[in-house]
Formats: structure tokens, C-alpha cells, sequence
């Protein structure tokens, strides 16, 4: 029996809303990944993280779009991913960040170590976009922020509340210090096209249940896929 199970955080919420031949299809791409498979939407999460890192600060944004509107794609992929990357950064600057993220000073955390986290058997591979330590009445604090731009693929609440549930155990198990405390209301999975901003929720006990669940599941089918 193979135990390398291995997932990213974004296809673990695609796996727990997805078909069974959806599943199947999930985890065989984690098994043999596509090494020519192209990234969408660099220029567009790039600086919606520089955005984020500065403090709700859109200017990052706004550059990115006269950088974007200045090209001219040819290829019908450059072309699509031009559209949808204007829209996402017009959608993104509609979006409500935090007043904690953007009011009080922070620093970034830059290329941890460690990426991932075990539950249950199974790696889930967390990558945060942007984590952050700040300070509060003299106590430190950790956030992280996971962002999904996809037009076609809008994750749920649901699915959006076990993304921040992860990025929490991740911040307390692999990043922070003795001294450190992980804010649940900072950490956030950010859905562009689904305009929404969800943070940890209430029960988080619960649902860090469903995620070992889920991860069952994945198991079940690596076994066999």
C-alpha cells in the first residue's frame, strides 16, 4: 500500500465537492503531475499578494492592470488569461480585507521551510500566499492568506472555511514560535470570483473532522486510481 498520499490545499477543496470520476481524476493529477502544465493568473496573484503585504495598499493592483491592458496576447490562452486576470483584479479591489490586516504593521514571513502539513496519513501541501506575524498589545501574532482565481470553479463556503481551518493548523503546527499566537480572523481563503473572504470558522474542531474525513477518501481512492 502506497503511503506518500500527497494533495494540495485547493484540489482537497475540489475533492470534497467533486464527482466520483472528478475524484478519481484529482488524484491521479497529484499521483504523475503535469510537469508542462501551464500556471494561470501569475501576474494577477502576484499582486494581489503585493497588495495584501502592503497593507490593502492597491496600487499594486491598479499597476498591474495598466501593465496587463498594455499587452497584446496573440495565442488564445494569453488572451483568456489577459480577460480573466483584469477581471479577478477588478473584483479583488471590491473585496473587504480586514482592518487588522490593513491598519495595523506587520511583517511577512518569507519561504518557509516546511509548506505542508500530515492529517490523517495524508500531506496536504499549504504554500499560504502571504503570512504574516504582527503585534498586539505586546503579544505576537501569525496570519496567512490563501487566494483562488478561478471563474469556472468558485469554491463554497464550505470548501472556502476548510482552506482557513488548514492554513490555522499550519500556522500552529509548522510556524509559530513559543511566543506566538495564530489569529483565527487572519486566516483567510480569499475566493476572487466568489467574492468572498472567509475566515475559521466557529467549529473548527468539527471541521477539522470532515477534513480527516475527506482525507480518508483520498486514501480510499489513491489505492485504487
Amino acid at each position: 500500500m502506497n503511503k506518500n498520499y500527497l494533495i494540495s490545499i485547493n484540489q482537497l477543496a475540489d475533492f470534497s465537492k467533486a464527482t466520483d470520476a472528478k475524484k478519481r481524476t484529482i488524484i491521479r493529477q497529484q499521483k504523475e503531475p503535469n510537469k508542462f502544465r501551464m500556471a494561470y493568473y501569475q501576474l494577477a496573484k502576484a499582486r494581489m499578494k503585493k497588495t495584501i503585504e502592503k497593507h490593502g495598499d492597491l496600487e499594486p493592483i491598479l499597476n498591474g492592470m495598466d501593465d496587463l491592458l498594455s499587452r497584446k496576447p496573440e495565442k488564445v490562452r494569453q488572451i483568456n488569461d489577459k480577460v480573466v486576470s483584469l477581471e479577478a483584479m477588478k473584483r479583488f479591489i471590491n473585496l473587504k480585507l480586514p482592518d487588522l490586516l490593513c491598519n495595523v504593521p506587520h511583517e511577512v514571513i518569507k519561504k518557509p521551510k516546511f509548506k505542508s502539513i500530515f492529517l490523517n496519513g495524508v500531506e496536504i501541501i499549504i504554500s499560504p500566499d502571504v503570512i504574516i506575524r504582527l503585534e498586539l498589545d505586546g503579544k505576537k501574532y501569525l496570519g496567512a492568506v490563501k487566494i483562488h482565481i478561478s471563474k469556472n470553479n468558485v469554491f463554497d463556503n464550505l470548501q472556502s472555511r476548510y482552506i482557513s481551518t488548514l492554513l490555522f493548523k499550519y500556522l500552529k503546527e509548522i510556524i509559530a514560535k513559543d511566543d506566538e499566537e495564530v489569529l483565527d480572523s487572519l486566516c483567510l481563503s480569499i475566493d476572487v470570483f466568489g467574492d468572498s473572504i472567509i475566515s475559521v470558522p466557529n467549529n473548527f474542531s468539527d471541521t477539522v473532522n470532515d477534513i480527516e474525513i475527506i482525507c480518508d477518501e483520498v486514501k480510499t481512492i489513491w489505492n485504487v486510481a
